[in-house]
Formats: structure tokens, sequence, C-alpha cells
């Protein structure tokens, strides 16, 4: 048998089959993912990594303001771990000015409440942690930060999305 027979049968075996329509599969299941876990919420955690760059929250009536700035992907040669620089600053008007940072994090999946599901984080330190969002709406593709911070009893002190402000 020659290539181009080959290659005939291998693109007839692979193409849509009768009685549906091109593509209907791939349309169905882009409905289910973008409805699962927006049953409470307008956004959902993500397991892809939060991206590179400025990420910001501000609430103006509060003067409550938060950044993060995620760092590019570092490798180094031998190591099975791609790591980034992760920054926050926290600043409100009753309290001074909260900083945390890694130069080595690395993203892990973790279970976040309150929909017990598993999202892409970067720990940065042992009281915060960066977690990946998305929007639940279709017309909607930015992809948004979740910024949880703890108190020294375990308490959530801060939680708020920060949506990116300047990309690298």
């Amino acid at each position: 048998m020659n290539q181009l027979t080959l290659l005939v049968l291998l693109v007839g075996t692979c193409g849509p089959g009768t009685g549906r329509e091109p593509g209907s599969e791939r349309l169905a299941a882009q409905g289910v993912s973008i409805a699962a876990g927006c049953e409470r919420d307008s956004v959902r955690p993500a397991t892809g990594a939060p991206a590179e760059g400025l990420w910001a929250y501000e609430n103006p009536s509060t003067s409550r303001r938060v950044a993060a700035m995620v760092g590019p992907a570092q490798a180094s040669a031998g190591a099975a771990q791609v790591t980034r620089r992760v920054e926050t600053l926290e600043s409100g008007p009753e309290a001074d000015t909260i900083r945390h940072m890694s130069d080595t994090a690395s993203v892990r999946l973790e279970v976040i409440p309150p929909l017990a599901r598993p999202a892409a984080v970067y720990a940065v330190g042992p009281l915060v942690v960066l977690a990946s969002y998305e929007p639940c709406h279709r017309g909607l593709h930015e992809p948004l930060i979740r910024y949880l911070r703890h108190d020294e009893h375990g308490r959530v002190a801060t939680d708020v999305l920060l949506r990116r402000d300047a990309q690298p």
C-alpha cells in the first residue's frame, strides 16, 4: 500500500461520522464546562497557573488595595520544578502595608472553598495564597486571581479577586 492510499484511509476513518453534526461534541463539552462550578457565583476556580503580570484590586469606598506581581517562570538546570517570583502588597487606611514575597513559588493544585473545586495556586508565604479563577459567562474572557490572606489563627482576613492591571 502506498503512502497516499494510507493517508486517504486515515483521513476517512478520522472524519465525522454519519448521523451527527460535525463539531457537536465540542460544543456540548464547551457548554458543560461553562456551567460547571458556576451555580453560586459568576467566577470559578481554574486549574491553569496564575499568569505572569501585575494584578490589582481597589475598593474606593474602603480605601483597601491589594496588588500581586507574578514574575516570569524560571527553571534551573536539572530541577524538576518551574518557579516564579511572586510578591503581594495589601494596604488599607486602618493598618500598615502587608507584604509577602516568595522567590521560589511553584504552582500546585489545591481545593479552594466555598465551591470545594481544585484551583492552581501559588503559596506566597504561610499566610497568603494566590489562586487562578475564571469568569463563568461566555462573553467574559478575563482571567482573575483570588487573593486569600489568613490571620495568625488561620481565619480568612482578606479575600478579594484581582484583575490584570498590566501584562509583561
